[in-house]
């Protein structure tokens, strides 16, 4: 008897060891790792994103991206900040950084991988994190920015260099914008850096007439004028804070070194070293009025909680409306199923704020689509390409318009073809004289092909038909005349010589153009049609300087111009 209660004593303790070793479902919930130090690789947005993870026997010891080429200020800040989220949570089922969601995937994937090297049991680091306790929050400050891109930026910045005290809220976790996402060109007229390189427009009244018909005449002409004379003021400006502008390939544009990636980061860094604050993860919801005076922002802090801004003047900065399809639809249902290439957080946020206080908006049913983008990506193709001599055919390997007409027209002449797509071709001299063309080949969207019978294939088309198109182009160029579509050939070069590069395109949601009606002061008018004291707007949250139609290059010159004189306009009246 004494020998079987001995033996039933050590069958419980053996059962109960185990059970202590197994989960629910029987898996074992304590198997160790190796400890050590793993790497694995995987795609981000533009290549490999190689991350080194070290663990112990139960837990992420580091992580860390040892090797990248993800773009600055957007995927370096994944890869700042996903590493951190990953060890601080123990968990790969951290959010992504919004605004960066390739490279965190790539990130994750990496961690994922390196997990399952070391033998690890990967659903004990699928857990969810635990929600952070939600805090409120309160500021005090003379000036507060709603929105992070160029036109956020810029009027923060000369906001604090004006004196006033200057705190910014970005509702992504990277600032940016839809100004990042672009090729970082702006249009200048009559700069003498530009006259010097033998590429500026000379005649400011020539290029306030080439917007206004650009924009069918609805824009505010005030606005336009505006804008363009204050043009070359911009690039004394970037100048006069550290940058060193650039002409681009085209005979008006201008950049900065590093294109938009460069403009924002810089912009951000000199920002924050003039005082400035930046809140990120914050989503402003409200404008708080006392007495019809705009008095500060009621915000939702990253961990939920409120965070309110209390301040002498608010400048709206949120951008369009673009990434929010059932508001672009609404206004214009024949949008309905096209691709958007704009920010996430470009969902008017803004402008319906602005609305909740009295502000007026107007054009707000023009909505831009631009004519090339890459739809399964929603990568839009700079007008670079074309405007350095690329050209579009359609399905037939047949051109069909002047490819540098104003966004609508080619954007309307595409949805003409058959198949409502066409195929931009361009050559390597092309893609050697701009970097975010280089970037389309890196990312994969844009494919290389050394004869012009791998490229007509690709077309689906016959290598005569493709190698006639091209040769008539070539002695269009020649000629410095198209007679088929009058293309304008002062900055043009021929697609005789290879290799040649192709990506297939498609008209998407680009630009909103109607949104907060402001005068030149960038002040915001109210629907009794007087300024409403202490609110200001700039950059595409307003509407009225773009009209039926923005012309490229003209969209970050407007967020400059308006950004800078937001932002001293509103230290003036804090003072």
């Amino acid at each position: 008897m004494k020998k079987f209660v001995a033996l039933l004593l050590s069958l419980l303790l053996m059962l109960s060891l185990v059970a202590c070793g197994q989960t629910d479902d029987g898996e074992d919930a304590t198997a160790a790792m190796a400890p050590g130090k793993y790497t694995a690789e995987y795609r981000g947005y533009k290549d490999l994103v190689k991350v080194e993870t070290e663990v112990d026997a139960d837990r992420i010891v580091a992580v860390k991206v040892v090797d990248h080429k993800e773009t600055l200020g957007m995927g370096t800040r994944a890869v700042e900040i996903m590493p951190e989220r990953i060890v601080a949570a123990q968990s790969v089922a951290v959010d992504a950084v919004s605004g960066a969601t390739a490279t965190s995937m790539a990130i994750l994937a990496a961690v994922r991988d390196a997990l399952e090297q070391a033998g690890a049991d990967l659903d004990q680091f699928r857990v969810e994190p635990e929600p952070p306790t939600p805090q409120d929050v309160n500021y005090d400050t003379d000036i507060v920015v709603i929105g992070g891109g160029a036109a956020g930026l810029s009027a923060g910045l000369e906001a604090a260099r004006s004196g006033a005290e200057v705190i910014l809220v970005e509702k992504m976790d990277i600032v940016g914008g839809n100004t990042i996402r672009s090729s970082g060109a702006f249009n200048v007229a009559g700069h003498p850096i530009q006259l010097e390189a033998g590429k500026g427009r000379t005649d400011v009244e020539a290029f306030i007439e080439f917007t206004m018909t650009g924009g069918h005449n609805l824009n505010d002409p005030e606005l336009v004028r505006y804008m363009i004379e204050n043009s070359a003021g911009v690039v004394d400006w970037l100048e006069e804070v550290g940058f060193k502008p650039v002409t681009g390939e085209t005979y008006n544009a201008f950049y900065v070194e590093g294109y938009a990636p460069g403009l924002i980061v810089g912009l951000e860094e000199r920002f924050l070293a003039q005082g400035g604050k930046i809140l990120l993860g914050t989503k402003a919801t409200e404008i708080i009025m006392k007495d019809g005076t705009a008095a500060g922002v009621i915000c939702e802090g990253p961990d939920g909680g409120t965070v309110t801004i209390n301040a002498d003047a608010v400048i709206i900065a949120s951008g369009g409306f673009g990434a929010n399809l059932d508001m672009v639809v609404e206004l214009d249902p024949s949008l309905e199923g096209f691709v958007t290439n704009n920010s996430p957080g470009a969902t008017g946020d803004g402008i319906l704020m602005a609305q909740a206080v009295g502000a007026a908006v107007r054009d707000m049913n023009e909505i831009q689509i631009h004519p090339t983008v890459h739809v399964p990506t929603a990568t839009l193709i700079t007008e670079g390409c074309r405007g350095s001599g690329g050209i579009l055919v359609n399905t037939s390997g047949k051109r069909f318009t002047d490819e540098c007409n104003y966004r609508d027209v080619v954007s309307a002449a595409i949805l003409e073809q058959d198949q409502q797509f066409a195929y931009l071709i361009i050559n390597q001299e092309i893609v050697d004289g701009n970097a975010n063309i280089q970037g389309y080949y890196e990312i994969g969207v844009l494919k290389k092909f050394d004869t012009i019978a791998d490229l007509a294939d690709f077309v689906g088309v016959e290598e005569a038909v493709l190698q006639e198109t091209l040769d008539t182009w070539n002695s269009y160029v020649a000629q410095q005349h198209d007679p088929e579509f009058n293309s304008q050939f002062s900055w043009i070069r021929d697609l005789s010589e290879g290799p040649w590069y192709s990506v297939e395109i498609a008209p998407g949601i680009h630009h909103t153009m109607g949104g907060i009606e402001i005068n030149t002061k960038s002040e915001v008018i109210s629907t009794q049609g007087s300024p409403i004291p202490g609110l200001y707007a700039c950059g595409e949250v307003t509407g009225g300087v773009h009209g039926g139609n923005r012309v490229g290059g003209n969209a970050i010159l407007d967020c400059l111009v308006f950004g800078t004189t937001a932002g001293r306009e509103a230290a003036a009246y804090v003072k």
